[in-house]
């Protein structure tokens, strides 16, 4: 049996590697994929790429449609994977209609939704005129969306296709801005000594945005809070410090090595502690483990510099902040600590902050400067975002929700999300543009177990055709 046009197209792309800032490639393929069918085509100096369609017959007078998705996935693997970002395809898994990676994420997010932009402007079916809005480094702050001149686009509907559920369709998301937290540190000269290693494992991880309301642990919270702990009892000295690998997503694995005189008292004392995260993650992250190892090492922080560290580790905020009082279970503001990591001369923390309320993002900001200066680091923010905010007079809305009760013989679910979208850039550049947003079933993107339902990613390709096919009477 050969693969649907949706599928296909992923699998192409899956060959390509195409992490955040390494988009050329697969912006490449996609220009000359336009070429290749005689299609208009903008290719910008970030690598953003427009593709536009011609209407069919009888749709010239149809509204135009903005069909958007991004080129980029997030890069993670698990640490025991060899895999190469940079140069190695993703590769694919497929089970019992499951298609998933071999330890690493699986792109589908958003992959998904060039595989269905792809699909779309290859096929000959019944549309309007379509604009294809393929961007980068959404996954990394927005940053492509921002750039990109909108000014040649004639789009009035739009169809975010970042979504996910297959049967419901995003209503607003979150704006945000990211953090960098430094400082200069020297490790300095230390007579031999004995080291613990810490490594923290089992943690199931998740988007930032989609996953923060799961209350899963953070290994970099998680090691601050040992780290702060252990210093009321022992003097330790911090030799290194390596965790998460992106900033959107919830840091699975941290390895962090400490000098400690007497190893043996440190694993009596940390048994106890050990019971205690796992009784406070035992229902969201039932696996969570620590290995414990003993080394040496001959350079250190200095007690002082440790002791910084592990409050601001420990005080940094993450999870969940505020919820809706409006829409049940909806998470309005969170924090996230994506890595952590001292290199030879530096020590670099990345956060994300992330609300609906612009001023609730400013009060966050100062809250992370006033702690950051308070123990001596510097901070940077940069990409913010806006969100995208409710259209209580979206007349496209009801529109797809009659093509889906009309497809389905079932209601689609009207949701917002925590996540951040490029929708609201979209919105912020061009306000009349109405717009809606779904994708197929997906679970735990960001992560080494993100995995795509196949069923579910046949149909929604077919409901994005049958939604563009019925905007001739619309």
């Amino acid at each position: 049996m050969s693969d649907t046009v949706n599928l296909k197209y992923f699998k192409e792309i899956s060959k390509i590697p195409r992490a955040s800032f390494n988009e050329k490639a697969i912006s490449d393929y996609v220009v000359d994929f336009a070429k290749s069918r005689n299609l208009k085509f903008i290719q910008d100096e970030m690598n953003n790429v427009i593709i536009f369609k011609p209407a069919s017959i009888g749709y010239e007078n149809a509204p135009v449609v903005m069909l958007q998705s991004h080129l980029d996935m997030v890069a993670e693997k698990n640490k025991d994977s060899n895999h190469d970002f940079d140069n190695d395809p993703i590769s694919l898994i497929e089970k019992d209609g499951i298609l998933y990676a071999d330890n690493t994420t699986l792109g589908a997010d958003d992959g998904a939704g060039v595989a269905y932009m792809l699909g779309v402007l290859d096929e000959d079916f019944d549309h309007p005129a379509l604009e294809c809005v393929f961007t980068v480094e959404e996954e990394t702050g927005l940053s492509g969306a921002e750039f990109l001149d909108t000014s040649m686009l004639k789009s009035s509907l739009c169809v975010g296709l970042d979504g996910s559920g297959e049967t419901e369709t995003y209503i607003s998301s979150s704006g945000g801005v990211r953090g960098i937290i430094t400082k200069d540190l020297q490790r300095d000269a230390i007579h031999k000594s004995k080291t613990v290693k810490i490594e923290i494992r089992g943690l199931l991880g998740g988007h930032s945005g989609g996953s923060i309301d799961e209350e899963r642990g953070n290994a970099n919270k998680i090691a601050g809070i040992i780290l702060s702990r252990a210093l009321k009892t022992f003097d330790l000295q911090l030799v290194s410090i390596s965790g998460g690998l992106k900033l959107n997503a919830i840091t699975r694995e941290c390895d962090l090595e400490f000098t400690c005189s007497d190893f043996n008292a440190f694993i009596e004392w940390f048994k106890e502690v050990e019971e205690e995260f796992k009784i406070q993650y035992e229902f969201s992250d039932a696996g969570l483990k620590f290995n414990l190892s003993e080394g040496e090492s001959n350079l250190a922080l200095s007690l002082t510099e440790t002791k910084n560290l592990a409050n601001l580790l420990l005080m940094l905020p993450y999870g969940v902040i505020q919820k809706s009082k409006v829409i049940e279970d909806l998470v309005i503001t969170s924090a996230n600590i994506g890595t952590v990591n001292l290199f030879e001369n530096q020590l670099e923390i990345a956060v994300s902050l992330r609300a609906t309320q612009t001023f609730v993002i400013e009060t966050l900001i100062q809250q992370v400067e006033w702690l950051s200066e308070t123990l001596g680091y510097n901070h940077e923010f940069s990409n913010k975002y806006p969100g995208w905010n409710y259209d209580i007079n979206s007349k496209f809305r009801p529109h797809l929700l009659e093509v889906f009760k009309e497809m389905r013989g079932e209601d689609m679910a009207v949701v917002a999300t925590h996540g951040g979208l490029e929708l609201g850039i979209w919105k912020s550049k061009m306000p009349e543009l109405d717009i809606v947003s779904f994708g197929p079933i997906m679970w735990d993107i960001h992560t080494p177990q993100e995995r795509l339902d196949l069923a579910s990613f046949d149909r929604t390709y077919d409901f994005l055709k049958a939604t563009l096919s019925s905007l001739n009477k619309y």
